[in-house]
């Protein structure tokens, strides 16, 4: 352990912290969906789902590119925080109807209209544009101070705020309250643990003076960030109103899977990955970062999508009961392209502050545009048509980011994509053979025996990903400042 000890704010320790918060996002967030989804019909948590999607695509035009250039930019009086923040008001605002708008629109389109109690909870999830967009600003303070332990332990606290306001939903017996609650608590219990007590929060000012230096980065970053998110909220936008309510929520559960290896990554990203990067400039150390931020995501999604993809007929069984047995294989698919988006995040990330936001914003718009035609193309096919198309698209942009960085880390590139790729196969390989051990895919089996079958692939993952967290470990002060 002494290795990582040196760790003030370096590379080991913020890397455990922000495990444990991404951990935390994975965990929480489908624990809440299987109590959700044992309470209410497929129809509501479809709805809600929708809403989510349509929210993360709105905020986008929010200018949230703000946040790189405030995160690397020197303002010692915070002038410039204060301005990207009244851009991030306005636009929150404005956006709100927006959501609304388009939200009971495509409701409507598809013969699915929410009931009053519905719809104003609905409406609710809209105030989640603001709030998120407004958080930017002393997230990237805490980031600039290399705060990792607090932006890691806001994470937790807003995850465990959130799921007890949906619980109070549950045992009160009107869990689609619950789910309302859970949604927005997200955003509000996230705001509260970024802005108290930190000293972080800039108050919103009208400066268009700042705003014209900005301008340029923080609309191509912005570009670049809706591509992305484009990426990955898109083909739920569209299916919603192709594939009916019951076809749509077995995709959207693969879909939850996805985006929780997602929201591990985007973790790491933002709390470790790029304010490292940011701070060098060498190739020869950007390499090394690179292939610590790498392995660190093997570890922990590639780890965990491994031992998924092994056991999803059973781990969906054992959750959600047999009703959602369909939703498995389209749930495993989705799990490779959810750890293929955590590995794209980190080389992003590098990408990101080095100065390459142009290359990127290329590279997600083809993809994007290729994604979507692929969607539209496999939707009359059912769900999984869908999933492998959205996998086959995200692994050929994860590897064509990786080559990207050949500029910004030199040949190092391949030598940290191939370690993550043999961790990854080793791990699905052991999962493989232990979970087939206990039960054999396709057979019959109990609940003690289904997981047992769980248990034993988690165990035989956990001695390759421990190796290679040790192989991790810095050798000095590598991620320090």
């Amino acid at each position: 352990m002494a290795r990582w000890s040196s760790l003030g704010g370096g590379f080991g320790g913020a890397a455990l912290w922000a495990g444990l918060s991404g951990g935390i996002a994975i965990i929480l967030p489908l624990l809440m969906f299987v109590a959700f989804a044992r309470a209410l019909p497929p129809l509501v948590i479809g709805q809600f789902a929708l809403a989510v999607a349509l929210s993360e695509l709105l905020k986008c035009l929010g200018v949230p590119g703000l946040y790189e250039v405030i995160l690397h930019r020197q303002d010692p009086t915070g002038r410039d925080q204060a301005a990207a923040q009244g851009v991030f008001l306005v636009m929150g605002l404005a956006l709100v109807p927006v959501h609304l708008l388009l939200l009971y629109s495509l409701l409507a389109m598809t013969s699915s209209q929410p009931g009053n109690e519905a719809a104003w909870l609905l409406g609710l999830v809209a105030l989640r544009i603001p709030l998120d967009l407004m958080l930017l600003q002393p997230q990237a303070e805490l980031a600039r101070r290399q705060a990792h332990a607090r932006l890691a332990q806001r994470n937790i606290m807003a995850n465990i705020g959130a799921g007890l306001l949906g619980l109070a939903g549950i045992v009160a017996a009107d869990p689609m309250l619950g789910l309302g609650l859970y949604t927005l608590g997200l955003s509000v219990c996230t705001a509260a643990a970024t802005v108290v007590g930190t000293r972080a929060w800039r108050w919103p000012i009208w400066a268009p003076d700042a705003l014209r230096q900005m301008r340029a980065e923080a609309l191509l970053a912005s570009a670049v960030r809706g591509a992305s998110v484009a990426l990955m909220q898109m083909d739920q936008v569209a299916l919603g109103g192709l594939l009916g309510p019951i076809a749509f929520a077995f995709y959207n559960v693969g879909k939850r899977i996805e985006m929780a290896f997602v929201s591990l990554a985007q973790s790491f990203a933002q709390a470790l990955f790029q304010p490292l990067f940011a701070a060098r400039r060498g190739l020869t150390e950007r390499a090394a970062v690179l292939r610590q931020a790498l392995g660190i995501v093997t570890v922990t999604c590639g780890a965990g999508a491994a031992v998924f993809i092994a056991t999803a007929d059973l781990v969906i069984a054992l959750l959600l009961g047999p009703e959602w047995a369909p939703a498995a294989p389209v749930a495993a698919l989705l799990a490779v392209a959810g750890h293929g988006r955590a590995l794209a995040a980190a080389c992003a990330s590098l990408l990101s502050v080095s100065g390459q936001n142009s290359k990127l914003l290329r590279v997600f718009l083809v993809s994007a545009g290729v994604g979507l035609a692929m969607v539209a193309l496999a939707a009359p096919f059912g769900a999984l048509a869908v999933a492998l198309a959205v996998t086959l698209r995200v692994l050929a942009t994860t590897l064509l980011l990786a080559w990207m960085t050949r500029a910004a880390a030199g040949d190092g590139w391949r030598g940290a994509m191939l370690h993550a790729l043999l961790g990854f196969l080793g791990m699905l390989a052991v999962a493989m053979l232990a979970r087939s051990a206990v039960v054999w895919p396709g057979g019959v089996a109990s609940m003690a025996l289904q997981a047992m079958a769980v248990l034993a692939a988690c165990c035989a993952v956990a001695p390759i990903a421990l190796v290679m967290l040790l192989r991790l470990a810095p050798r000095g002060r590598m991620g320090g400042p």
